[in-house]
């Protein structure tokens, strides 16, 4: 009798032994043992695409409505910017020559704007492996004022003044501007930086009040639409800083202004 419990409880431990190795292989090999799933890359759509390496773009469904847009916005006074992405990550297939190649085919896509009226510009972008296999975005679109009194570039707005003006802006068009960005920095926190510049006409002194007063002056009206005080920095760099010669009238008209970039 004594045998046979022996051998029972034998019998019983091989059976149990046999399931945990059963289910211990089932649930818990090691996970270098799973082969691992193929990245799945999704096909990008849209009106304006690129391929890696490539300047040649990629035209979609889109593309007609949004070069009709663009177009009529790049009205008189103003200047069409096109700017040429390229992935910055150090791989030669794509480089600042790339970019402008890029924003120069684009260029070609909109024939009815003058070429003094078109800015085209490369920048570069952070990529991940992921652009190789596939279209990406790689290009963008800005329109710039470009008036007798307003300069605006990708990074900064030239607001212009008459001869030895600081008392008021003399100008519904820089009011309006200046509402726009008002709202658009009510809104978003960010900061504006103003930097009033002159002529060299006058003491280095008085230059150098005078483009502080020209800073103020854009100032108190950005506050008067709302703007918080803490929000704005004005300077002023005086006469130290022309950006065309101060030998014409119109080369001091061009000194004659504050600067204005928005600060994120």
């Amino acid at each position: 009798m004594r045998s046979l419990l022996i051998a029972l409880l034998a019998l019983l431990w091989l059976i149990l032994g046999w399931l945990y190795y059963k289910d211990y292989n089932k649930c818990c090999v090691a996970k270098s043992d799973v082969p691992a799933a193929a990245p799945v890359i999704m096909e990008k759509t849209g009106p304006i695409l690129f391929k890696w390496g490539d300047c040649m773009p990629v035209l979609g469904d889109g593309w007609p409505r949004m070069r009709d847009s663009l177009a009529a916005m790049a009205v008189e006074n103003t200047v069409f910017e096109i700017t040429g992405w390229y992935c910055q990550n150090g791989n030669p297939a794509e480089s600042d020559t790339l970019g402008m190649c890029r924003a120069r085919q684009i260029r070609k896509l909109f024939p009815e704007i003058p070429d003094n009226r078109i800015s085209l510009l490369s920048k570069g972008v952070d990529c991940d492996s992921t652009y190789r296999a596939g279209k990406f975005e790689s290009a963008s679109f800005a329109i710039r004022k470009q008036t007798e009194n307003i300069k605006e570039t990708a990074n900064e707005t030239l607001i212009y003044f008459p001869f030895n003006s600081t008392r008021k802006l003399n100008s519904g068009e820089v009011e309006t501007y200046l509402n726009d960005v008002a709202q658009r920095v009510t809104k978003s926190g960010e900061t504006v930086l103003l930097t009033g510049h002159t002529d060299a006409i006058g003491s280095d002194d008085s230059n150098m009040k005078l483009g502080q007063q020209r800073a103020d002056i854009v100032k108190d009206y950005l506050i008067s639409k709302g703007v918080a005080a803490g929000q704005i920095r004005a300077a002023s760099k005086g006469e130290s800083e022309p950006i065309a010669d101060n030998d014409s009238d119109a080369g001091r008209q061009k000194n004659r202004r504050t600067v204005l970039q928005i600060i994120k």
